[in-house]
């Protein structure tokens, strides 16, 4: 056997078999389910560590493939060798692909499945200035600059866990995946509190309660389709756009938006609906979906032309933004702007939650930064007013006052700053409450709400230049195509800093 063909065995047979048990696949077959024809570029850093047999390329494939003819960077766990751990020649190896990405200005793609720092070469390799410790650094650095996708396929704490935090979006198998600060017998040691990996980092933890996951798979395959469907929706680097298609029509027609929209402003619909009649057929990628569902983000393709679309959710929550769905936002909008990716928001909400809870979860600290994101994003924003903008939420929406390049209103919409049951309460609570009569006061209520109500009437607004355009839901997939199409090359340069000082 060569010396080429032993090291691509990766480690000893019994931790082949481990990871069989496992339903894990060797990280040289997993690779394959990526790469077009199942063929890598290249490959670096073979010979890592060539003279110590125990530790076959240091635990770790690194190089470059191509995904549907587009190159992309990429370093690859192999568990089979000392459960993937990151010792110095395997940490280099990470830091080197990383490093060609940055010049290459190339998607990065991390399949993670380790145990972390190898604690036996605990020397300073982790802080070293060219060694593992600058691995977040690179990160950071690439952040905005290329696409990093992590998947992640195994138990992963500590450094290895950050290394997917640090993503623009994280992959979590449904089973055997983790992903911790420590581990379990290390929060035991440190806290005396009992957990196992699913409660303290499971895939559900993490995509429902965490928001640190942005996507769950069952397998391996899924795994690597959804990537390569994920990078369809990517430009390479900052400075270049998104591929585009073929349109296809929606897959529900426009003519429907009337039934999906309810009179009332508080009946709930799902949102979802709305966004089937705009976007091309299947093309909605939707992001951290079990997360914050009161807002939905998420990719998707108008007449072929990718755009990230934020839409509150009036079915779960009334669409109301909370301190997490705003945190959603935030990450969100900050990445398409990152990435030239257009911004369609679909306006329908009553505005920030209020109360003691949400206050001590920090809703305005949390709150500001998606209106922060809104507001220094400077791809093409479009605002569509489907239905209620009270309060800030339209300005976290994007709203007139956020530099979109147009608003649209539909008939239903209604931009105030709070509800009318709300209002009238508020100005009028000792004028209803010293009628005695209750047909009287009903009649009263009725009166000052729709008194209220004509003040922020739509058609009224529209006359005053506070909406740009008021347009028939059948028309609006047609106009949000015309007007995206029209600021393609938008040119609207910020006033100039060195960066802001709110972290989204």
């Amino acid at each position: 056997m060569s010396e080429i063909e032993r090291i691509q065995k990766g480690g000893p047979r019994e931790n082949h078999e481990k990871i069989k048990k496992l339903g894990k696949l060797f990280v040289r077959d997993r690779l394959k389910l990526f790469f077009d024809n199942g063929e890598l570029a290249y490959e670096t850093g073979l010979f890592a560590n060539a003279l110590q047999e125990h530790l076959p390329a240091d635990g770790v494939v690194t190089g470059a493939g191509k995904i549907n003819d587009r190159l992309v960077y990429f370093a690859a766990s192999d568990f089979t060798v000392k459960a993937g751990s990151i010792g110095k020649k395997h940490g280099e190896k990470i830091l080197r692909t990383q490093q060609a990405a940055i010049k290459g200005k190339r998607p990065i793609l991390y399949l993670i499945d380790s145990s972390g720092g190898r604690i036996e070469e605990a020397g300073g390799y982790h802080v070293e200035k060219y060694s593992g410790g600058k691995i977040f650094y690179n990160h950071s650095i690439m952040s905005g600059r290329i696409p990093q996708i992590g998947v992640l396929y195994g138990p992963c704490f500590a450094g290895t866990a950050y290394m997917l935090v640090f993503c623009d979006f994280v992959i979590m198998m449904k089973k055997n995946a983790g992903m911790a600060i420590a581990s379990p017998r290390m929060v035991q040691m440190a806290t005396g509190q009992k957990v196992d990996i699913e409660e303290l980092g499971g895939a559900e933890m993490h995509a429902k309660k965490s928001g640190s996951v942005d996507f769950v798979v069952e397998t391996e395959e899924e795994a690597a389709e959804l990537v390569k469907t994920l990078l369809s929706y990517l430009p390479d680097n900052y400075q270049s756009k998104p591929p585009r298609y073929a349109g296809k029509p929606p897959a529900r027609s426009p003519e429907e938006i009337d039934r999906i929209i309810p009179r009332e402003p508080n009946q709930p619909y799902d949102v979802h609906d709305l966004i089937d009649c705009i976007v091309d057929k299947g093309s909605f990628l939707e992001v951290q979906k079990d997360y914050a569902k009161e807002l939905v983000v998420g990719f998707a393709r108008l007449e072929g032309r990718v755009i990230g679309v934020v839409a509150n959710q009036p079915a779960v929550k009334g669409g109301a933004i909370f301190p997490e769905s705003a945190d959603k936002g935030a990450n969100f909008v900050w990445t398409c702007d990152a990435y030239n990716i257009p911004l369609l928001y679909l306006c329908d909400t009553p505005g920030f939650m209020v109360g003691t809870k949400v206050e001590q979860e920090g809703i305005l600290r949390r709150g500001r930064n998606f209106i922060y994101a809104s507001s220094v994003a400077n791809v093409p924003k479009i605002c569509v007013v489907v239905r209620k903008a009270y309060g800030a939420g339209i300005y976290a929406m994007a709203g007139p006052a956020y530099e979109p390049e147009m608003t649209i209103a539909l008939p239903s919409a209604e931009i105030a700053i709070m509800g009318p049951e709300a209002a009238i309460n508020a100005v009028y609570y000792n004028k209803i409450q010293s009628v005695t009569d209750p047909k009287e006061k009903v009649e009263l209520v009725k009166r000052l709400r729709e008194e209220y109500r004509a003040g922020y009437d739509i058609y009224k607004l529209a006359g005053d230049l506070v909406v740009d355009d008021l347009i028939a839901p059948k028309d609006l997939r047609k106009e949000l195509s015309s007007r995206f199409e029209m600021f393609e090359n938008k040119d609207f340069p910020l006033p100039e800093k060195k960066h802001g000082t709110i972290l989204s």
